[in-house]
């Protein structure tokens, strides 16, 4: 049976010629049936005459024939296809709006839908990705949810879950070494991984090996895996390197692997991979299971499902929390699938522009709807007559919609186009590690959605008017001769509904970006707790190989803070282990000398600062004094408190001279602080999210190699880039800068997700609003050409112009207020999923219901004000 049909499909290329074939074979049969005839007696013509009496129709018998070599039906889509190809000639304005149109539709759509299909459809490059989980840790009373693991935790988990085939575990974020050697240091990120990462991902090194399992505990060699990138860049491809030395950090460090162009795990652009060579003695030690700092992945075994292994996992986790009191009594601990949790971020934008795409390819469907109705309507007559002589409706219908789906393989071949723009474009613009993949390629899956969409596009938006032609009496349509209106309205009642879901699509649109319009704004009035303008932070990284005591840090950090002092234009200068605006570095639980210790846990963020710090960033000092020069390593162990613990803990008191300590239970080794003073509440990790209870340290008591340098200029801070590199090479030639910044552009990129998605909400509601304006647009100019007698003759009767011209506009109000009626009621039940996106603003805000309302009403004014000023000028004589 296939095999037929492709013989007859094939036929179809080949039917001129066999045309040719079958008339000469004709001829030849009526020549000899002639000639035989003449042999008889016959006259030459009535010889003739006969032999075409005897063979009989000519052309039926080649229809007949023809139907032998093919399927009619293939013959006549055939035909139906040359006959839409031509329809798109015939009018190519038509056809250029429309597939302009319907390419914005198609491409958006495809865009999105390569991300989802990157970041969560296409499999996680290593081995059964679907049997790795990521394991984090729950604890109700700090409010974690899948939050970083203890390394003693994670050991106790890896050792006691039979489910498991093993467990890695890699750090929260990514560290930095400093690559020295020829020419300038070069700053590299990378990753401290337990020595089984590697394994348990299942990923192999393209040169040499991996790390192994026994160097995650220390073994006295310091080794390296490093990137394919690196390999290239710094080492020439030297294949000879494996099993060398480099340094990094000052220290020589023998490099033992090079992984795959297209591994970049944990995190993007990491170039070094080091194991974490605990000692043994850690596991012993309380703060390895109190500190939470990496992030856990298990392999499940196969034939073990997920919920049978969370079962085992579980029990584990309980007696774990039985076993530790003092660090797990309530700490519990959750298993995700790692491709679901490294989509987790995104996982809300992402539904909400999978909608937002959606309105617009509904709203451009509509709208080329609209256009074919018009076009229809404007040929109604020559359907009608080929009703009237037998043709068949489903032939008309037929036609309609192989029309509509040529129009739509055109939009679906510009889409791709814009679709592929619009992936670049996305990688291009998206904040720093918005997305978790670095590439987003159009495969068969996005191909085949491209299709799909183009198809079903093609169908939507070319059923009205196929219905409508489908629906035609030939004989009223004859009859109107111009004055009847039958038709007329139930070609207006399509249009009508089409413009009235075009508005109500787009008014959902429009609400969606004004509620994050008034959500960024709202983030722009947040007060940071500091003054950002005229500050540079510049993030340092001291190797631990050369500064291996408190003093060297301080000794660095001082001197560096006195040449920083020095330059010209500089007001102040300090240093902080963590800016505003770039989260925070660590947390812990504390007590209150003289106060029980059986409450409820209290979980607070610290950081070290030098004392001008909260002259340099302007956080006003509420109560007690400032760091000072006495606060050093040699001096009683002091601290500051943020405003946020002075009114949570000590309400009603004053707490400077109070003592507390990093521990939730006191004991014989706890270290006892004095509180000094009370500054103001800085944001920590962004202006849209409350700032914490937070400690401030001494850097002279609490050291850390890791710092930012702040300095505060009187004019533009950026000028004194080149001057801050100088002073730190003249301290140390081999220190990389890990970055500069402005607290201005920090404050930025802290808001740089949500800026994002507003774009791409505005330009997806703009989009959709002058789709839908000139539908309304379309469909009063159709109006208005339809009733252009009527209102010739109102003008010559006496009408005002004013008075025509309300007649449209009115129409066209009438519309917009169905859309924006039936939009309003959509959009209170879908806004509430951008709850999370936004600050500040409630889902359902009538600030913003009210000013779209009245923007697309305007719209829809102005699209209707056109037509009808061109109708009210009609010459009643014409």
């Amino acid at each position: 049976m296939l095999t037929a049909w492709i013989r007859r499909i094939a036929m179809l290329w080949r039917r001129p010629a066999a045309d040719r074939d079958l008339t000469d074979e004709i001829l030849l049969h009526l020549q000899l049936e002639t000639q035989k005839n003449i042999a008889s007696g016959m006259p030459a013509a009535e010889a003739q005459r006969q032999a075409r009496m005897a063979f009989g129709a000519i052309e039926s018998i080649k229809e007949e024939h023809r139907d032998g070599r093919t399927s009619q039906l293939i013959e006549a889509v055939a035909a139906d296809w040359r006959f839409a190809v031509r329809a798109l000639r015939r009018h190519p304005a038509l056809t250029i709006t429309a597939v302009l149109t319907l390419a914005l539709g198609i491409g958006a759509n495809a865009a999105i839908f390569s991300v989802i299909n990157a970041v969560v459809l296409r499999p996680l490059p290593f081995v059964a990705p679907d049997r790795l989980m990521m394991i984090g840790e729950d604890n109700p009373e700090f409010g974690w949810h899948q939050a970083d693991a203890a390394p003693a935790n994670y050991l106790d988990w890896r050792e006691q879950v039979p489910a498991f085939s093993d467990v890695a575990a890699y750090p929260s974020s990514p560290d930095h070494v400093t690559l020295t050697g020829d020419g300038e240091p070069r700053l590299l990120a990378a990753a401290s991984v337990t020595g089984n990462f590697f394994s348990v991902l299942g990923a192999r090194a393209e040169l040499g090996r991996t790390l192994d399992d026994r160097e995650t505990w220390s073994t006295g060699l310091s080794v390296a895996v490093i990137s394919h990138r690196l390999w290239l860049d710094e080492f020439h491809a030297n294949r000879a390197l494996i099993g060398q030395s480099v340094m990094l950090d000052g220290k020589r460090v023998q490099v033992v692997g090079v992984m795959p162009s297209d591994f970049a795990f944990p995190f993007e652009g990491t170039s070094v991979w080091q194991p974490t060579a605990w000692p043994r003695a850690n596991r012993a030690q309380v703060w390895f299971r109190r500190a939470h700092w990496m992030k856990v992945i298990a392999r499940v075994r196969p034939g073990i499902s997920d919920a049978a292994a969370n079962n085992e996992f579980q029990q584990v986790v309980l007696r774990l929390q039985h076993d530790y009191p003092a660090t797990n009594r309530v700490m519990g601990a959750t298993m995700t699938p790692l491709q679901q949790f490294l989509g987790r971020d995104v996982h809300t934008p992402l539904i909400v522009l999978v909608a937002a795409v959606g309105f617009l390819l509904l709203i451009a469907c509509a709208n080329v709807g609209n256009l074919l109705l018009v076009q229809a309507q404007s040929q109604r007559r020559e359907s009608a007559l080929r009703l009237a002589l037998g043709g068949g409706r489903a032939r008309l219908v037929r036609q309609a919609l192989l029309h509509s789906l040529l129009l739509s393989c055109c939009g679906g071949v510009a889409g791709f186009a814009v679709s592929w723009i619009g992936t670049r474009a996305l990688l291009r613009l998206q904040p720093e590690h918005l997305l978790p993949v670095s590439r987003i390629d159009i495969d068969l899956r996005v191909l085949g959605y491209l299709l799909l969409v183009t198809t079903a596009a093609g169908l939507l938006f070319g059923v009205v008017p196929a219905l409508w032609l489908s629906r035609q009496m030939p004989g009223d349509v004859l009859r109107e001769s111009g004055r009847g209106e039958t038709v007329g309205r139930r070609a207006r009642r399509w249009g009508d509904a089409m413009v009235v879901i075009e508005v109500s699509l787009a008014l959902m649109l429009a609400v969606g970006a004004g509620l994050l319009v008034r959500s960024f704004l709202q983030l722009t009035r947040v007060n940071p707790g500091f003054d950002p303008q005229g500050v540079l932070a510049v993030s340092l990284s001291l190797p631990n190989s050369r500064y291996d005591s408190a003093a060297t840090v301080v000794r660095f950090y001082d001197d560096l803070e006195r040449r920083a002092r020095a330059l010209p234009g500089v007001i102040s200068a300090a240093s902080v282990s963590q800016p505003p605006f770039t989260s925070f570095a660590w947390s812990s639980q504390f007590a209150i000398a003289g106060r029980p210790t059986d409450g409820p846990a209290k979980d607070v963020v610290h950081r070290e600062i030098t004392p001008d710090y909260p002259l340099v960033m302007r956080v006003p000092l509420l109560r007690g004094r400032l760091f000072n020069a006495a606060d050093g390593p040699n001096g009683p162990n002091v601290v500051l408190i943020n405003a946020v613990i002075a009114r949570t803990y000590f309400r009603g008191e004053n707490p400077v001279g109070q003592r507390i300590t990093f521990d939730r239970i006191p004991d014989s080794t706890s270290q006892w602080r004095t509180i000094v003073g009370v500054i103001g509440a800085e944001h920590q990790a962004g202006p849209d999210v409350e700032p914490r209870a937070e400690f401030l340290a001494p850097l002279a008591q609490n050291p850390g190699t890791a710092m930012y340098l702040v300095v505060r200029s009187n004019g533009d801070p950026t000028r004194l880039g080149g001057e801050l590199r100088h002073a730190i090479a003249a301290l140390d030639p081999q220190l990389a800068i890990m970055s500069m910044q402005t607290m201005t552009e920090i404050g930025a990129g802290a808001v740089a997700g949500q800026r994002f998605m507003l774009i791409l909400l505005l330009a997806f509601a703009g989009t959709g609003l002058a789709l839908s304006a000139v539908g309304v647009y379309g469909v009063m100019a159709h109006v208005a050409r339809g009733r252009r007698r009527e209102m010739s003759i109102r003008v010559a009767l006496g009408a005002p112009s004013s008075g025509v011209r309300w007649l449209v506009v009115r129409e066209g109000l009438r519309l917009a207020t169905s859309g924006v009626a039936l939009g309003i009621i959509a959009a209170l039940l879908t806004t509430r999923v951008m709850a999370s996106l936004l600050f500040g603003v409630p889902p359902v805000d009538l600030a913003t219901f009210g000013s779209v309302t009245a923007l697309l009403l305007l719209t829809a004014m102005t699209a209707s004000w056109i037509p009808a000023v061109q109708a009210s000028r009609a010459d009643p004589m014409e």
